[in-house]
């Protein structure tokens, strides 16, 4: 018998697009709750209907319908459109529900602002734990209970790692490893490229790279060691790797991802403050 813990709560997802969908797969392929638990709205019907003949599922008629029948609503639309679509739902939610915001740059202020009573959580996930391999940051609202906590940490935890920080620094969580893997299937890419330029086969290639890169990162993860160290026992002296490493240093490697993830994290502040800004016309 599993000792993995379940949830019991009813859980509504608003936006179906790519976080939304890896979190609903996600939860049902670590078996957190059954399908019949989930009620999800889009407003592409056909992305909707798609994900619930996938997974089975419920399709709500509209994000009215999510909120006055869930217990745990994880809002998966893009910042954007987040003060609309929260708007329009404000007296609809009650102390008894637990908001769960994934959209970049949208501070807990405002979310609180939005949701009424409810307690309130952002978090920034990403992509890969639709797989159990996810990485995410989360700050609590001024209203949250130990429970709270704890549905957070089963949820991320289960599908990768999840720290809790103070909210000024999930931007630079959105800079790292909520855009992370983009830098990184960029990274796989260019890695598979080389290999096939040096003659390998694209397919070949491609999953040699790819393999690389998840078992690099899983070695690190086991060991708990600096990345330093297991660089160092791969690099002899006047090798391929110490040839290999100096031409990424001379070009700027390191320096460009250092460059990337600040980048990201100003673009999350930027979103932020934009939508800061936009709360002073809250109805």
């Amino acid at each position: 018998m599993s000792n993995k813990p379940r949830l019991s709560e009813s859980i509504g997802v608003i936006g179906t697009g790519i976080m939304g969908t890896a979190l609903i797969r996600g939860l049902l392929k670590e078996k957190l709750v059954n399908p019949d638990q989930i009620l999800a709205y889009d407003i592409i019907n056909e992305l909707l209907m798609d994900l619930v003949e996938e997974t089975g599922i419920n399709a709500a008629l509209n994000n009215q319908q999510i909120v006055e029948q869930s217990d745990i609503i994880f809002i998966c639309v893009k910042p954007q459109v987040f003060l609309t679509t929260l708007q329009k739902l404000q007296i609809a939610f009650t102390s008894d529900h637990l908001v769960i915001s994934i959209a970049a740059g949208v501070p807990l202020s405002i979310i609180e602002e939005l949701t009424g009573n409810s307690r309130c959580v952002r978090i920034m996930p990403n992509m890969p734990f639709q797989v159990g391999e996810g990485a995410a940051g989360y700050s609590l609202g001024t209203r949250n209970d130990n429970r709270d906590s704890e549905i957070v940490e089963i949820v991320f935890g289960s599908l990768g790692k999840v720290f809790q920080f103070p909210e000024y620094l999930l931007d630079a969580v959105t800079g790292l490893s909520g855009t992370g893997p983009a830098y990184v299937f960029v990274f796989i890419e260019a890695l598979a490229d080389g290999g096939v330029l040096a003659g390998l086969p694209r397919r070949e290639a491609l999953i040699l790279s790819a393999q690389t890169v998840m078992g690099a990162a899983k070695l690190l993860l086991e060991q708990n060691v600096h990345p330093g160290i297991l660089r160092d026992a791969i690099m002899s002296p006047g090798g391929t790797t110490a040839s290999a490493l100096q031409l990424m240093e001379a070009r700027g490697f390191r320096s460009i991802l250092i460059d990337a993830v600040e980048a990201a994290t100003k673009k999350s502040q930027f979103l932020g403050q934009n939508n800061l800004s936009q709360s002073d016309h809250l109805v």
